[in-house]
């Protein structure tokens, strides 16, 4: 892991890590020995949690619906291609 600044602001500590494009925040997982749970688990903010999770969820129920729309569409096909062909 590469080398972090530690600093303490309004009895916070705040990581620091210099990259190429300048500091940057870090949140690590060990913090004085013990697991962070929340950096662990939220990548440092509940709030981008909550808003990667809902954007999975958009997606995953998008992808559901085109799927349902397509079925329903073969569905559709299928009952047009019988009834044309008993005719």
């Amino acid at each position: 892991m590469k080398k972090h600044h530690e600093i303490e602001l309004e009895s916070e500590k705040l990581y620091l890590r210099k990259s190429i494009l300048g500091w940057s925040i870090i949140y690590p997982i060990k913090v004085d020995g013990k697991i962070n749970w929340k950096n662990l688990i939220a990548g440092g903010s509940w709030i981008k949690l909550g808003i990667l999770i809902l954007i999975i969820l958009i997606i995953l129920g998008c992808i559901y619906e085109y799927r349902n729309a397509v079925n329903i569409a073969q569905e559709c096909l299928n009952f047009n291609n019988q009834f044309l062909w008993k005719s």
